[in-house]
């Protein structure tokens, strides 16, 4: 039996109030990513290695601080959630309480579609995490592999365990939706992708139901993330994505003259403020040298991926790269890092973008500060 709890868009917020929140806030920009020494999410919540891959989490929220950023997007995995129960809950509550320890506001991920296919899906299995080297996301057969047909698998596919998704949102939501260190509630992150299509449309009305219910002191979002010249014909469930979003997010990874266009034509189509909660790509000229400035001077709130390589190697290309530039003509440069601005011993990838990044940071500082004087 299919569940609704209700008009996902009752208690919208009005433009006039997305814009107050986002006005009396300084300038957002961080980051996304895995700790270090975790190849994925559940590596990163389970209760097993809990002290060190915290230990490793403090320490990068404090080199996040120190270059210049004040939020971090976390994205959560309902099966530890559902099979280590108290703990997820214990270690939540510690992560959030850590990144307000270093002035990071959370952007709290719910829903997810990035997965591959159920061919290629396993069943969790908690403690040490296999990981694959020289392959994006640490996975060799993950959803960034290339050559899938089939859309992506989740548990919420599954009648028996929808329902426990929905608890999930319900508990948490309960728990953080009148808490100031929560930034944003990101609903559902890239819908439609892996080749989901409407796949995920009812679970994510119904999460954006539960959070409602509760009245969150913070915004309600879900991302844009497939880019085309006219954005008018952007997928049916991003569009709705859109419609129930508080505040405008989007990913981009495309070069500066197409995310100049994305940010132009959200502005246009929406009139709410704008996030872009993905970016960082330099293999296709994503850099932070125009990038990270663009968003300065819109005032774009920026969220780059991510931080600091490690056993996620999101400084590889995604897997379906290798196959485009073994054929002729290819403009790829597989001699650049894809993400993360940090090598694993915490120097720079490279010291100039870490130069333009504080350097508009400390303007954003002083022009949110003149603003309020």
């Amino acid at each position: 039996m299919e569940q609704s709890f209700g008009d996902p868009a009752r208690g919208k917020w009005s433009e006039e109030r997305a814009w107050a929140w986002y006005n009396k806030r300084p300038w957002i920009r961080g980051f996304n990513g895995y700790p270090s020494n975790c190849v994925s999410r559940i590596a990163m919540w389970q209760q097993y290695k809990h002290k060190e891959v915290f230990d490793e989490i403090r320490y990068e929220f404090g080199l996040a601080k120190e270059t210049g950023f004040n939020a971090v997007r976390a994205i959560i995995q309902f099966e530890v959630w559902y099979y280590e129960h108290d703990s997820f809950m214990a270690n939540l509550e510690e992560y959030i309480a850590l990144a307000d320890e270093f002035g990071l506001g959370v952007m709290l991920t719910l829903g997810n579609d990035g997965y591959p296919p159920k061919a290629k899906w396993k069943p969790v299995v908690f403690g040490e995490q296999p990981f694959d080297l020289g392959y994006h996301s640490g996975i060799k057969t993950g959803p960034y592999a290339g050559g899938y047909t089939e859309p992506g698998y989740s548990l919420i596919d599954e009648p028996e365990f929808e329902p426990h998704y929905y608890e999930m949102v319900e508990e948490i939501a309960a728990r953080y939706a009148k808490d100031e260190r929560l930034l944003i509630w990101d609903v559902w992150n890239e819908p439609g992708m892996c080749r989901r299509d409407l796949l995920s449309l009812r679970p994510m009305e119904n999460f954006f139901a539960i959070l409602r219910s509760h009245d969150p002191i913070q915004p309600l979002t879900a991302s844009i993330w497939s880019f085309t010249e006219d954005m008018h014909a952007k997928r049916a469930l991003e569009r709705r994505a859109a419609e129930l979003s508080d505040v405008i997010t989007f990913h981009s990874y495309r070069p500066y003259a197409d995310t100049v266009l994305m940010v132009e034509t959200l502005k246009a189509d929406y009139g709410r403020p704008l996030l872009c909660t993905e970016w960082l790509h330099r293999i296709l000229g994503n850099t932070v040298e125009e990038i990270f400035p663009l968003f300065y001077l819109e005032r774009v709130g920026a969220f780059h991926w991510g931080l600091i390589a490690g056993l996620s190697q999101t400084y590889e290309p995604w897997g379906s790269y290798f196959e485009e530039y073994m054929k002729d003509g290819s403009t790829l440069d597989l001699t650049k890092w894809q993400h993360d601005l940090y090598r694993f011993n915490g120097l720079p990838y490279d010291p100039k973008e870490i130069r333009t990044i504080r350097r508009f940071c400390e303007a954003a500082d002083r022009r949110d500060a003149a603003k309020n004087r």
